[in-house]
């Protein structure tokens, strides 16, 4: 049997042939290639005469494969589809990696958003979407690889990890707090102006359960202000409108920027943790477990838990 020296093979050659087979024309083929119908009838001529064998039948109407031609094609045929099948993985090898984070507003604007960089800078090759979403009466409609729902886990085929405990206490500004007399313990709160969480979709703890909790009422005639965005209490409470209830993991950071103080020691911590979910159908992606491992860290180290 000839041996062939591939190496004398030219790639123009090959991929002459093996679109001139697919077509059963040299024009066609040439159409294809964007080449003189000269050329592609040259480069099959040339692997012809390399190979030592006629592929092509040329006739007044055409060309058609001879049998030897037919096996080649067949052949080139398989090499072609994994050259091609090889190009796309190394592409696809490329392109990042997209997860889907769903969050609250005010976890995104005041935990996630300060410490984004330092998981881009250890896992640049993902990309990550954060979507902010506070009504989760609809998260089986919603796509996500990962996410952290107000209210504990939801109905329905969930995995879930704890992410932090809800741990709550009363934090104000530094400037609104220096200009109060008396704030020692929760009973004080009563005379002060209060701002308030109102959610209609998912009951939380609000001032009067921690009133409650402490064996306090508060009075139903009082003209607090309400708002309906958690980023925008803590942002109220920040610009010295009042105190706010605040939840540690997310007010910490603003405490140690020096934008919120806590004036009372006392703490509550509820029977409601948050948690990370993820769909049961849909198995974690490698990158998936890296963030969940990530966002799990840093909120260790935001509450200082060890």
């Amino acid at each position: 049997m000839k041996k062939i020296n591939v190496h004398l093979l030219s790639m123009r050659s090959l991929l002459a042939f093996h679109i001139a087979a697919q077509e059963q024309s040299f024009t066609r083929a040439a159409a294809v290639l964007r080449l003189g119908q000269s050329a592609v009838s040259h480069s099959v001529r040339q692997l012809e005469n390399i190979l030592g064998v006629k592929l092509f039948e040329r006739e007044a109407q055409g060309v058609r494969l001879t049998a030897v031609g037919q096996r080649l094609a067949k052949r080139m045929q398989l090499g072609f589809t994994e050259i091609q099948a090889g190009l796309e993985e190394a592409i696809s090898s490329q392109q990042a990696a997209v997860l889907t984070l769903l969050v609250s507003t005010s976890l995104a604007s005041h935990w996630l958003m300060p410490r984004i960089a330092r998981f881009k800078q250890a896992y640049p090759e993902v990309q990550l979407r954060i979507i902010t979403q506070d009504a989760y009466q609809d998260i089986a409609k919603l796509e996500f690889d990962l996410c952290i729902p107000v209210g504990g886990v939801p109905e329905g085929a969930y995995q879930s990890w704890k992410f932090v405990d809800e741990v709550l206490f009363p934090v104000c500004s530094p400037a609104w707090l220096a200009q109060q007399e008396q704030l020692h313990q929760p009973s004080d709160l009563l005379t002060k102006p209060l701002i308030h969480l109102e959610e209609h979709y998912i009951p939380r703890f609000n001032w009067p359960q921690y009133f409650q909790h402490y064996g306090l009422k508060l009075s139903h005639t009082r003209k607090d202000v309400s708002f309906n965005d958690y980023s925008i209490v803590v942002q109220a409470a920040i610009e010295g409108q009042g105190i706010v209830l605040g939840w540690h993991h997310i007010v910490q950071p603003l405490i140690e920027q020096g934008k919120l103080v806590a004036p009372l020691r006392e703490r509550i911590l509820t029977p409601a943790p948050f948690y990370v979910i993820a769909r049961e159908d849909k198995p974690l992606s490698s990158e998936a477990e890296a963030l969940l491992e990530w966002l799990l860290v840093e909120m260790q180290q935001t509450v200082g838990e060890k």
